[in-house]
């Protein structure tokens, strides 16, 4: 080969080449926010930059006056106590676990995720050397028993979690374990990378605050603007203390310093206006109602064939199966429909943990989600 040094990927972690249905994890639905507003906010973006000659090179941690209103956003409504020196701009959450793992870890280190997780941030740790050690979860959230033993046995450097709406399970970490789990950073000296992937939506009591309002020094909050946006803006962030952002920001340097000046003052300039926070309000109703009408789907269309909580909020159901055969032939036919969506296998971070599968609900009108899960039916039964 031309590049025999060059080792392939055992496969992407993306979606696959081809014309496929793609069933997605849990993303917004593109089509609710409205064209011309975006569309707007850019034209002012762009004239706004032209006119201040803003269109060159400049701070690889982000727009300015963006990071200063995420910024305020996570005050608000998150209570972080953040300002804009607090805030790096990342081409979406992802990009900022990577550069996360990028500044902490190197080759050897633990790094702790629970043992069903989300495998792109599974996969940016193994590529910057560390161990992963799997911990426990149940219905509260992570086990910080297990934490705790690890931390003894391991020379743990981060934990991984996303406690709001764990992924894939959706489950919510419990308040006392949150408390444990950031003396134990305390004690042994790690720090948690908290994903905070989807905090706008919740549809049952108030949610719990980030586990970064209570020990901002201890905590590396990744979040993203896809939720509340469009996923293709492609806007994430991290809010950490000043000396993370400047290590995030230098990483940055050297492989994205442009950025992207225009959509990131678009994204300002739709904070600033408020047309996000009434977007929000008007979709977590919609989606509220989706939720419901894909509960009762799967209850007339595949309750022989799993079991599921009605997910507090997010925007996906964790789907258990009651016969692992059915979820086997699932997955061997889908693909002979047209179906693509994350294998159950995904979100095992070691051999062995049970399966599932995670379906987003959010970007399916009622009709989509009920045709969806008829084909899904379909290639379940014998």
């Amino acid at each position: 080969t031309e590049y025999p040094f060059l080792a392939a990927p055992d496969r992407l972690i993306a979606i696959p080449a081809g014309k496929w249905r793609k069933l997605d994890e849990g993303v917004a639905d593109g089509r609710l926010f409205p064209a011309d507003l975006l569309a707007r906010a850019y034209r002012k973006a762009a004239e706004g930059a032209s006119r201040a000659n803003a269109l060159h090179y400049r701070d690889p941690r982000g727009s300015p006056r963006l990071r200063q209103e995420i910024a305020s956003m996570l005050r608000r409504q998150r209570g972080l106590m953040v300002g804009a020196e607090n805030i790096c701009i990342t081409r979406g959450s992802q990009m900022g676990v990577f550069l996360t793992a990028r500044i902490l870890i190197r080759p050897g280190d633990a790094v702790l995720v629970e043992r069903l997780t989300y495998e792109p941030a599974v996969a940016a740790f193994r590529a910057c050397g560390a161990k992963i050690v799997t911990v426990g979860l149940d219905e509260d959230g992570v086990d910080v028993a297990d934490v705790e033993r690890a931390c003894r046995k391991h020379r743990v450097r981060a934990i991984f979690v996303t406690p709001h709406h764990q992924f894939p399970t959706t489950v919510s970490m419990r308040p006392e374990r949150r408390l444990r789990l950031l003396e134990l950073a305390r004690q042994f000296a790690f720090a948690i990378i908290e994903d905070d992937y989807d905090h706008e939506f919740h549809f049952g009591a108030q949610p719990l605050l980030p586990m970064a309002s209570y020990a901002p020094a201890r905590v590396i909050y990744a979040g993203s603007m896809s939720k509340l946006l469009v996923p293709a803006l492609r806007i994430g962030y991290i809010a950490a203390a000043p000396k993370v952002v400047d290590a995030l920001a230098y990483q940055i340097s050297l492989i994205d310093g442009m950025g992207n000046t225009v959509t990131e003052e678009a994204a300002a300039e739709l904070l600033e206006s408020g047309e996000v926070r009434r977007h929000v309000r008007k979709t977590a109703q919609i989606y509220a109602r989706r939720r419901d009408a894909f509960a009762r789907n799967l209850d007339s269309e595949m309750d022989r064939l799993i079991d599921y909580r009605l997910p507090d909020g997010g925007l996906a159901f964790w789907l258990q199966f009651k016969d692992m055969a059915a979820l086997d032939r699932l997955e061997a036919r889908a693909p002979e429909i047209g179906l693509s969506f994350a294998s159950s296998h995904s979100y095992a971070a070691e051999e062995g943990t049970e399966r599932g599968l995670r379906i987003g609900f959010a970007s399916l009108t009622e009709e989509e989600a009920k045709e969806v899960l008829q084909a899904l039916r379909s290639c379940a039964e014998p």
